[in-house]
């Protein structure tokens, strides 16, 4: 009789994982965006950078790109440099640390440097506080808001005797969940947080997670498979 395999829901908003063979994935966005406008005028200025932080934050400003006027475009991580390249926009720089901590730390700023930073209007203030305190003249556009996906907790709820592992990748999918459901029916379910600032974010509800090494919904994967082989 064949073994079943263990039901992993991935919540992020983006999935590009194919099918596997050792874990039945489920994609559950917990995440939707909508879109926000903003004051276009803004983007008739000359920029020493433009700041990307997500796939999102690509997705949401990709129309915008043909009125940009950026000598040098920073990333956040693979998956956003990934969403660039793909719509052959080249990056000149991205952390070694898929993190705002790690861009943070790696990130040279020049006082008077003009940059353009357009991000979630729910963005932690870290590296927007970072760059203005660098002396950066810092633009910031609030370029869309994240909304809990009814239908996701909706899935869980249905389900949740059946989830064995459930993937977070930000404190704002974590807030949408906690605050729909209940954290006791969360106890029997492995949780996999994509970094420390989710998994904290999971500690302040009193719940417990791992992470991965890398932040990526491909390690957070690659961290269930050798779970399961232990």
């Amino acid at each position: 009789m064949p073994i079943s395999k263990p039901v992993v829901y991935v919540t992020q908003s983006t999935f590009d994982l194919a099918d596997d063979t050792l874990l039945n994935i489920v994609h559950a966005p917990l995440i939707t965006t909508e879109t926000l406008s903003f004051d276009a005028s803004v983007l008739n200025q000359h920029y020493d950078w433009l700041v990307m932080t997500s796939k999102n934050t690509v997705k949401h400003f990709l129309p915008y790109f043909d009125q940009l006027q950026a000598d040098r475009i920073s990333s956040i991580g693979v998956k956003t440099t990934e969403a660039l390249n793909s719509s052959g926009i080249q990056v000149d720089f991205e952390p070694s640390t898929y993190t705002q901590e790690g861009f943070i730390e790696e990130f040279d700023i020049r006082p008077g440097q003009k940059i353009l930073y357009p991000a979630s209007a729910k963005k932690r203030p870290l590296m927007r506080d970072y760059m203005k305190q660098s002396g950066a003249d810092v633009t910031e556009i609030d370029l869309y808001y994240p909304k809990v996906y009814e239908q996701t907790i909706k899935t869980i709820k249905e389900n949740i005797s059946s989830i064995d592992y459930l993937t977070l990748s930000s404190p704002s999918a974590v807030d949408s969940l906690l605050g729909q459901l209940d954290q006791k029916a969360l106890s029997g379910i492995q949780l996999i947080a994509i970094g420390h600032v989710t998994q904290s974010r999971l500690n302040h509800y009193g719940l417990k997670a791992v992470t991965p090494e890398h932040e990526t919904l491909g390690h957070m994967i690659e961290l269930i498979k050798e779970s399961i082989k232990q």
